[in-house]
């Protein structure tokens, strides 16, 4: 019937028939068709669908037709597209596991991508950012202005310090960040006020006026975004301020969050002449058409004079330049850069699967197509084709990747740790629009391509039989399928091997001994104003006063320190040894300092390990004394007894007021779990000479719930002093998590994709291995109904894949030892070719590459001979 068919078709064409003609020819045809399934049991519905399927369609066949006799190019794309659409409608099946599978892999690379696009990509919200530099290193006001005249190379530079300060008469007192700043700050990024003005030069000095400038959410949030707030006064620290300017909504500046802005003149008067506190975040604008080598090279030379001028402070410092962006994304890069490159082999073994969903389609269609060979139709045409039908999937995958990286950016934000600044917020920009729109158009293209070029070979003659099993089966069996299976396993090993490094690096960093016991130990933030409390007594009296009151709660012992562990922040100081050598002014060992008060060795359980803790006689008017940690003693006192030994500042007046060692600590980390311990030294709060450390974080170890115990210590604060605020309330655990959450960033993300791969993988040889059943199935049931035995049939349909299975894992492993060298930067005491790792991962993938294939040939057995038949 189909060569008659074809025959009379060939010859309507070349009559060039009349549309109505050749619509009564298929017709009849079809209904033909149609009648011979509704016989042999079929519904009607699916028989006519059959049917349609078989001849590839009325109207396709009908185009095709049109084509021969001349249709514009235009309107047989429309005809492509009108047929791909509708042929994926008649299999939901096929769409939804093609959409589904483009979008995982499409979402999970949008979401990346968008990050990268935020943090990498976007410019810097400030006037021409290529043009600004940042200093790695802090300087101070003095410096600064030295170095703004003696240098040529810059339109303008500035500075900013952020320190906390005291918002109150608008309710409770409220700890705000205060950002302390040079006049040329803003003049150097670039912006302007959204209301009112910026500090002028002129205020910008020592005795001058006491002006704010708002950020953008304080305004909003704490004076009702009331646009006459110009000229308003505000208190700050127990000053009042007078409002000058608002900032913009999407102003920060670079790497820190500021509420308000005013002049380090007038924020931190102390601070500021002195040459010593270097403190400052300073930006430099360079001038247009000045290369940085040039400014870095004038910036030297200042360097050197003011070190030859002022070798008590500068001797050992020097200012090293580097582009503003640079300096800002330098510390994620690496890692932001890896997940992009782990994401992207997602996206491979997704299309890879794609491409055998594809695949399987053209085998299952082959049949299709030499019909439309047979009546004419070109290569080139059958290949477009498949590839509109490709393409048009693969767009409405990326469509669907969009929702879901839209949900995956949700829970990036979430996870985001706190190094990546500038990600508050993840939109989905222009720029990821044309990603996705791109990455879906070469996918539908370059992965349609070949199972189209390769379904559009072969015999029309053997097509056109009633019985076409074989040629299935010899695509079936294409090198390209088992090449695809074997790159998705080799992709997926890579990820697993990364997840794994990333994995093992965490939990060795969560094993690391921080030094102390964050179990059940709440922190909160304290500082006294400067203008009730300036001198140490008054201070100490607070101190002593809060923490009795604490004290006295059932199950609650509390001590106090200037700066907590693992937070990052402390105060250096150099120090000298009594009976060591004086060394070189400049060159003195430099040291963490840390004030305490009450029981915090014992409320931090960070052990003694020689010598005493402090007690209540080490207090005013009493002799100096301090405890050192352990890599004090190891760095600075090797081989002697540090407990007697006596320190003092560096550079203090004399004579010296030593403070003799009375205790060895144990060392806590206070840079990071990452980081080496530095020597610190711990003293009284009474005992310090430093009117200055006003700032304290208080700590509670308690056994009674924390919620109703925050409330009572807020209550017992303001009924000493009602206008301090309480801020920077959370546990010792979660200042742990806090610490190595970029770490828990990168594993949780590196871990989703590999688990996303191995499914992926699993999926796609699963895939391949039920298919080869499905083609095989009269094999397997004349193999069965001569007496085969299960075992024998396990290893007939599971060969194949065992070996492309075993074949992946190989090529992965080589391929993990040569990439996972560029993960060296994110991994905590880990080798990147860690052997044990190597080797689990490749066990975990062979055993749900085993899986995926056991589970059909498992289904395989079931086949009973006769059906085996009748599917034949």
């Amino acid at each position: 019937m189909l060569h008659d068919l074809l025959f009379r078709l060939r010859s309507l064409m070349r009559r060039s028939a009349a549309e109505n003609e050749l619509d009564d020819e298929l017709r009849f045809h079809l209904e033909r068709q149609t009648d011979k399934y509704v016989k042999s049991g079929m519904s009607e519905a699916e028989a006519l669908r059959r049917a349609r399927l078989e001849f590839g369609g009325l109207d396709q066949v009908k185009n095709e037709c049109r084509e021969a006799r001349g249709v514009s190019l235009v309107e047989s794309l429309a005809q492509d597209l009108h047929y791909a659409a509708r042929t994926l409608l008649h299999s939901p099946a096929f769409t939804a596991c093609a959409v589904l599978t483009l979008a995982l892999g499409i979402g999970a690379n949008t979401a990346i991508f968008s990050v990268v696009n935020r943090v990498l990509l976007n410019p810097l919200p400030y006037l021409n950012p290529q043009e600004l530099l940042a200093a790695r290193q802090n300087d101070s006001l003095p410096n600064l202005k030295d170095m703004q005249r003696q240098t040529n190379s810059f339109t303008s530079s500035g500075g900013i310090n952020i320190e906390p300060m005291d918002f109150t008469g608008n309710g409770e007192p409220v700890r705000v960040h205060a950002a302390n700043v040079d006049g040329g700050l803003f003049a150097t990024l670039g912006v302007q006020p959204m209301l009112g003005r910026w500090i002028s030069a002129e205020e910008d000095v020592k005795g001058g006026p006491r002006n704010v400038v708002l950020s953008y959410p304080f305004w909003r949030d704490f004076l009702g975004a009331d646009r006459h707030v110009l000229g308003r006064a505000i208190r700050l620290s127990d000053k009042t301020y007078t409002v000058i300017g608002v900032m913009p909504r999407n102003f920060t500046p670079p790497r820190e969050l500021a509420d308000v802005f005013v002049s380090l003149w007038t924020g931190d008067p102390e601070d500021a002449p002195d040459r010593s506190v270097h403190s400052m975040h300073t930006y430099w604008r360079l001038k247009p058409g000045v290369r940085l080598a040039q400014a870095q090279a004038e910036i030297a030379q200042a360097d050197r004079r003011l070190a030859e001028e002022f070798p008590d402070t500068e001797r050992e410092r020097g200012t090293v330049l580097m582009p503003l962006h640079e300096w800002l994304v330098g510390d994620v890069r690496p890692a932001l850069l890896i997940l992009f490159g782990a994401v992207g082999l997602v996206l491979l073994i997704a299309c890879a699967n794609f491409a055998m969903l594809l695949t399987a389609r053209a085998v299952a269609r082959q049949r299709e197509l030499m019909i439309r060979a047979s009546l004419g139709a070109r290569n080139s045409r059958l290949i477009r084709q498949r590839l509109t039908e490709s393409t048009l999937l693969a767009l409405v995958g990326g469509a669907a990747g969009l929702m879901a990286a839209k949900v995956g950016t949700t829970l990036l934000l979430a996870l985001k740790p706190a190094e990546l600044h500038r990600l508050d917020a993840i939109p989905m920009d222009a720029r990821a629009f044309m990603f996705v729109f791109a990455i879906s158009l070469l996918t539908g293209l370059l992965f349609g391509l070949l199972p189209a070029w390769s379904a559009s070979r072969g015999d029309i003659a053997e097509a056109l039989r009633e019985n076409a099993r074989t040629t299935a089966t010899g695509v079936s069996r294409s090198p390209l399928r088992s090449f695809l299976v074997t790159g998705e396993l080799a992709l997926a090993l890579i990820l697993l091997a990364g997840a794994g490094l990333l994995i093992k690096g965490f939990l060795r960093l969560r094993s690391v001994d921080p030094g102390f016991n964050p179990a059940n130990v709440i922190t909160m933030y304290l500082q006294l104003p400067g203008t009730r409390y300036p001198q140490i007594p008054l201070q100490t009296n607070f101190r002593r006063e809060l923490l009795t009151r604490i004290n006295s709660f059932p199950g609650v012992e509390a001590a106090m320190i200037t700066d907590l562990p693992l937070a990052g922040n402390y105060v250096g100081h150099r120090v000298v040894i009594d009976g060591q050598p004086t060394p070189a002014v400049g060159t003195e060992p430099e040291v963490q300092t840390l004030s305490v008060m009450g029981n915090y060795f014992g409320v931090m359980q960070i052990p003694i390990r020689s010598g005493r803790d402090f007690r209540a006689m080490d207090r005013e008017q009493q002799p100096r004394v301090a405890i050192v940690n352990e890599a004090f003693v190891r760095q600075l006192l090797a081989g002697q007894n540090p407990i007697g030994t006596r320190i003092d500042w560096a550079r203090s007046d004399e004579p010296h007021e030593w403070m003799t060692i009375i205790g060895v600590a144990g060392d806590v980390k206070h840079s990071g779990l990452n980081q080496p311990v530095d020597p610190a030294v711990y003293a009284p709060f009474s005992q310090n000479d430093e009117a200055w450390r006003k700032f304290m974080t208080l700590a509670i170890r308690t056994r009674v719930p924390v919620a109703g115990l925050v409330e009572d210590v807020k209550k017992q604060v303001w009924s000493l002093d009602s206008q301090i605020p309480v801020s920077g309330i959370q546990s010792m655990d979660d200042l742990l998590a806090v610490s190595v959450a970029q770490e828990r960033f990168n594993m949780l993300l590196l871990g989703s994709f590999a688990a996303l791969a191995v499914a992926l993988a699993g999926v796609g040889i699963y895939g391949m291995v039920a298919y080869r059943v499905n083609q095989r199935t009269h094999e397997i049931g004349v193999y069965i109904a001569l007496g085969a035995q299960h075992r024998h049939v396990l290893r007939l349909v599971m060969k194949d894949g065992v070996k492309l299975g075993l074949l992946g894992i190989v090529l992965g492993l080589a391929g993990a030892i040569a990439l996972t060298r560029v993960m060296v930067s994110v991994l905590f005491e880990v080798n990147p070719a860690d052997p044990a790792t190597l080797i689990g991962v490749a066990l975990l993938l062979a055993a749900v590459a085993m899986l995926a294939c056991y589970i059909p040939a498992r289904r395989a057995l079931g086949i009973h001979p006769m059906t085996a038949l009748r599917h034949e």
